[in-house]
C-alpha cells in the first residue's frame, strides 16, 4: 500500500513538474510597421474570447519603434495565438493563428 501511493504522489509530482515547464515565460520583441501609433497589444490563445492584459510596457508605440516583453501562456500544447492592436484613432486590428512556439520576434502590420 506504502509503494502504491507513493507511486501516485510520484506521478502527480512529475505531471505538476511537467506543466510547469511548458508554461515558463518567453521573452518577444514586438515591432510596429503599422503606420499608425499604438495604444494597446492583447494576446489570446485563438480558441479564445478572453484578451487578457495589454502587453506593451508604455502608453503608446510609435510606428517603427520596438519594446519587449515577457509572456507566460506560451506552451507545447498552447502555441496558435491571435493579436489585437488598437490604433490612437480607437480603429482595432487582429493577427490571427500567430506561432508563438516558433518565434520570439512579432512585426505588426496592417492587414
Amino acid at each position: 500500500m506504502k509503494k502504491l501511493i507513493f507511486s501516485i504522489a510520484l506521478l502527480l509530482s512529475l505531471c505538476a513538474v511537467n506543466n510547469f515547464v511548458q508554461a515558463q515565460a518567453q521573452d518577444f520583441s514586438m515591432t510596429n510597421n503599422t503606420g499608425m501609433t499604438l495604444i494597446d497589444v492583447f494576446i489570446s490563445p485563438n480558441d479564445e474570447n478572453n484578451w487578457g492584459s495589454d502587453v506593451i510596457p508604455k502608453d503608446m508605440i510609435l510606428d517603427s519603434e520596438t519594446f519587449n516583453f515577457t509572456f507566460t501562456g506560451v506552451s507545447d500544447t498552447k502555441c496558435v495565438w491571435d493579436i489585437m492592436f488598437t490604433a490612437d484613432n480607437g480603429v482595432q486590428y487582429y493577427m490571427q493563428d500567430v506561432n508563438l512556439c516558433s518565434i520570439t520576434s512579432i512585426t505588426l502590420v496592417k492587414m
